[in-house]
């Protein structure tokens, strides 16, 4: 009788060995799940806080302090940003803002923006009432191949077909900003991509007749040359 009660226990003793590697092998297949469950949901939410690069103001900028060669530099530094707190009218680049000045008091640390920027006073200094007037590329007939940029000075002719008689109607006109086919602001220093809308700076009494000439499809630029 003992001696069967001996082989049971031994038996038993047995299974457990035998079944020992199979736990062991269990344990470690959980344990990758695991950490690959926690790598995915790791990555996902890193993916949730993508970062992008926006620019901010170094200092506080006073209201009026006019962007130029000289200070650009000093005035914005480059910082990482979750993606969902970077707004659509972020400076893409500080540069583009060459020949602005500071609409409002900007306090340091804020993220730069298209709205706080306006035309520099001595720009506007010719114009009584200046108004910002929009156009596309392709409705103004020969635009320079499209490298027009913020900055640049131009002048507008409208043509009378039926005398065959070309006009220039708006001298030394200055264009306020350029965009690319997405929408995107071209800055200055960019030679290579193409306007396919541009801005431009006018007296607010003359708006009606650009656009109207505009409408005619009448209207021929020529960009000065500096």
């Amino acid at each position: 009788m003992n001696r069967r009660k001996a082989r049971e226990e031994n038996g038993g003793t047995e299974k457990q060995r035998k079944g020992l590697p199979g736990i062991i092998l269990a344990a470690f297949a959980a344990a990758a799940v695991t950490y690959i469950v926690l790598l995915n949901v790791e990555k996902n939410v890193l993916s949730a806080y993508e970062k992008a690069g926006c620019w901010t103001l170094a200092e506080t900028l006073d209201k009026g302090t006019e962007i130029s060669e000289d200070n650009v530099d000093a005035l914005f530094c480059q910082i990482q940003a979750d993606v969902r707190h970077i707004p659509q009218e972020a400076v893409a680049d500080p540069r583009a803002l060459l020949g602005t000045q500071a609409a409002i008091t900007i306090p340091r640390g804020s993220m730069a923006t298209s709205p706080m920027f306006t035309l520099s006073g001595h720009y506007r200094a010719a114009l009584d009432r200046p108004v910002i007037a929009g156009c596309r590329a392709e409705d103004l007939y020969q635009l320079v191949s499209g490298t027009l940029r913020g900055g640049d000075r131009i002048h507008i002719y409208t043509v009378d077909e039926e005398l065959g008689e070309t006009y220039l109607v708006w001298e030394d006109v200055m264009v306020y900003q350029a965009f690319d086919n997405a929408g995107n602001l071209i800055p200055p220093q960019d030679t290579v991509s193409a306007a396919a809308r541009i801005n431009v700076l006018l007296e607010e009494g003359t708006a009606e007749l650009f656009y109207s000439e505009l409408y005619r499809g009448s209207l021929r630029v020529v960009k000065v040359w500096e």
